[in-house]
């Protein structure tokens, strides 16, 4: 009696033919995954492309009930030393602060604010934010996490649930942006110029934008979007647009005066200028007077106040005290 496979007129595949099969399968796999990791890289970027715009749209459209200015902590935070005058209160100007009062007022929201192509654990889109701590009654206009921002008449829960900035522990943000430090660099830039050339926000980068130290071959913001031995990114000017490459130095930032602003040896020198590294404080430029030129991003986690009158020195910008890194 035929079995039923003779009876269908066709038989089982062989060893060989199976083999054959799979040794297939596996060559267009190793022929398509590459293919496929670099298409999901590209739509990290590009979506990461657009949250920062989205980001800086939202500063824009928060201008337009501030003179155009973009929006300051310090300033949304009206109380002041005399009430109803609304005095820039200086101790609120850093970037957890702006990046709550954003979410409480509505123009961003915690997700847009960590990078889809993030690598770095202690990054994590803020989910513990309490919109209920919001109460300009008592001089609090956005969940805090420290007590100079809970207002005249606010304690701050046991843990704080507000916004953090702070690579070194937990930070709410992948995103650098310029210092908010009340020098001529914020009276210039931070507001709606439509400068094409100055870059306010972007991808972090390395620890000072330093090329040469360990800091760099050891960073974990070359695995954002780049390999492992080299940065990308994407920058966002404030004309609102943004570029994508793989300098510290872009060729569409203003240039740095050698008279006045020079970057110091290490930097990029061209045709007697200071090609500006916009992860670090230029030399020279440390003065109020020169601040203005030199874009410099990097994620500050608290004010260069100790005390509503203390202004810290510009210097101070270099030091771990008011930055982190990575």
């Amino acid at each position: 009696m035929k079995n039923a496979q003779n009876r269908n007129g066709s038989k089982g595949f062989t060893l060989v033919e199976l083999l054959v099969v799979m040794a297939i399968i596996a060559l267009l796999l190793g022929l398509l995954l590459p293919a496929l990791a670099k298409a999901r890289a590209t739509a990290r970027q590009v979506k990461d492309q657009t949250q920062v715009k989205q980001i800086h749209q939202g500063w824009l459209t928060a201008s337009n009930d501030s003179g155009g200015v973009l929006p300051l902590p310090g300033e949304i935070n009206r109380g002041g030393t005399v009430p109803g005058r609304g005095d820039i209160d200086e101790i609120q100007n850093n970037h957890a602060n702006l990046h709550g009062a954003m979410i409480g007022r509505g123009y961003v929201n915690a997700q847009i604010l960590v990078s889809p192509a993030e690598v770095n654990s202690k990054v994590v889109a803020c989910a513990t934010y309490n919109m209920n701590r919001i109460n300009p009654a008592t001089d609090c206009y956005w969940d805090p996490i420290d007590q100079a921002g809970a207002g005249s008449g606010g304690t701050l829960p046991n843990p704080a649930t507000g916004f953090r900035a702070d690579l070194t522990t937990q930070c709410n943000t992948s995103y650098a942006v310029m210092p908010l430090d009340p020098a001529s660099r914020r009276r210039t830039e931070w507001r709606n110029t439509g400068n094409s050339r100055f870059a306010i926000m972007g991808n972090r980068g390395p620890k000072a934008g330093n090329p040469t130290s360990a800091d760099y071959t050891n960073s974990k913001t070359l695995l954002i979007h780049g390999g492992s031995r080299e940065w990308d990114g994407n920058i966002g000017y404030n004309d609102n647009h943004v570029e994508y490459g793989r300098t510290f130095y872009p060729e569409n930032v203003k240039p740095l005066n050698q008279a006045s602003c020079s970057g110091g040896g290490a930097d990029l020198i061209v045709n007697s200028l200071s090609q500006d590294n916009i992860f670090k404080n230029d030399t020279g430029c440390q003065t109020n007077a020169k601040k203005n030129v030199d874009s410099v991003l990097w994620i500050q986690r608290r004010s260069t106040n100790t005390t509503a009158n203390g202004i810290v020195t510009a210097d101070a910008f270099d030091g771990g005290d008011f930055v982190s890194w990575d």
